[in-house]
């Protein structure tokens, strides 16, 4: 996807979320306030943006097509907006209104009145070609059998790749015991394999010690700010320092546990790190290394996990498919709009105004004056400072975006 793309794809989407939680347009004559942008993963078929209605149980999803689409290509997305309805209860096409000279948004209004309309639970968006907020719910669906007829749920919550802590060598590594799993090197869950071959000392239930972790080159992890060796179990060996042999082995053996079903801290390292490979794509719903994963980790095994080229494309796909670039868009709009305003108080009015907008969903419980123990967007800034994305002053480097989403696609 061409950084144009992706930015008109971003300021449609972003108007018919608006439009629908105001309530000027209203889904199937009734639904629309209570949606919020959710991933979309990479099963196929994968629509281009989804919103989910939690109140119904209701996903809905869209495809969207620019201006330089061709003919086919707008056909090609009548289909695939068809298609999701495979596991969506709604979805919408959004095209222009013209094609060159050529009145598409004409025939596609014919097309959906009269073929598609009381058929089938799917819409038509239609945007201005000099401007995409400016569009018409040219065809709405006119009603669904009841709400939610799936039961859906969203796959994956956050509509971009939530980091957490992941060096980009180690987001390799992990990419490599995928790849094994898929040429059936290996048979058992890869990041447990990677979890006990790779990211804890075998010896720590005797010794109880931590061991650096190495890449598929043979050089040592570094965190992603790179001050030092990532490490796992540090604070809990610290934690439970004092305490005798048989005590630690028993905090520790239910620590690294990948068997246990639950809460520990593996499961935890896995949760955070499995959710940010399926949101870049690399991974499928059912955990299987997609075909855009194989094609960067190929990237990573020739040119080695520390590259340029393994790096940028990393944040190329961190920025479009892993929708960082919308996070960055947003954050560059809201500080000029804060102007004076220190980073803080900049990302607490960015957090309310996602939660205002439905970017993300909105938690009742969290009192308005209440401090969370982990800031907004905290570890996906930290990443944007170690990849030059953002400077100290926290100047967005637009340029660099802009090279990097100018490579080819992987």
């Amino acid at each position: 996807m061409s950084l144009n793309h992706h930015v008109l794809a971003k300021t449609a989407t972003d108007e018919v979320l608006s439009k629908f939680k105001s309530t000027e347009w209203k889904c199937a004559g009734s639904f629309g306030q209570d949606f919020y942008r959710v991933g979309t993963g990479a099963d196929f078929p994968s629509p281009d943006a989804a919103f989910y209605d939690p109140v119904n149980k209701m996903m809905i999803s869209f495809e969207f097509k620019p201006p330089t689409e061709s003919k086919r290509g707008i056909l090609t997305g009548i289909g695939q907006s068809i298609a999701y309805l495979q596991d969506s209860d709604v979805s919408y096409l959004i095209a222009p209104l013209m094609l060159e000279d050529y009145q598409i948004g004409k025939y596609l209004s014919d097309l959906y009145a009269n073929q598609i309309s009381k058929k089938i639970p799917a819409g038509l968006i239609l945007y201005d070609n000099n401007d995409p907020t400016q569009m018409d719910l040219a065809q709405d669906i006119d009603s669904i059998e009841t709400s939610g007829v799936k039961n859906n749920v969203p796959k994956i919550e956050r509509f971009w790749a939530k980091h957490q802590d992941l060096p980009i060598p180690l987001f390799h590594l992990l990419l490599h015991y995928y790849y094994l799993g898929r040429t059936n090197i290996i048979k058992g869950d890869p990041f447990a394999e990677c979890w006990l071959g790779q990211m804890i000392s075998p010896t720590v239930l005797k010794s109880f010690d931590i061991k650096p972790i190495y890449d598929i080159s043979g050089k040592v992890i570094k965190t992603v700010a790179g001050s030092k060796q990532m490490v796992f179990l540090e604070k809990i060996i610290l934690r439970v320092n004092n305490l005798s042999n048989s005590k630690k082995r028993c905090v520790l053996s239910h620590a690294i546990d990948t068997t246990f079903v639950g809460d520990n801290y593996y499961n935890s390292v896995k949760k955070n790190f499995v959710s940010f490979l399926k949101n870049m794509q690399m991974l499928d719903s059912e955990s299987c290394m997609t075909e855009r994963g194989y094609k960067l980790y190929h990237i990573g095994l020739v040119n080695g996990p520390t590259s340029k080229i393994f790096t940028d494309y990393f944040i190329k796909e961190l920025l479009t498919t892993g929708h960082h670039l919308d996070l960055l868009l947003d954050l560059d709009s809201i500080k000029m709009n804060h102007s004076g305003d220190n980073i803080e108080t900049v990302i607490k009015e960015m957090e309310s105004e996602y939660e205002n907008k439905g970017y993300i969903k909105r938690n009742p419980k969290r009192m308005s004056k209440s401090v969370s123990k982990v800031q907004f967007l905290k570890y996906e800034r930290i990443l944007w400072k170690a990849l030059d994305l953002i400077d100290t002053s926290n100047n967005i480097q637009w340029r660099k975006i802009t090279e990097i989403c100018s490579l080819p696609d992987v």
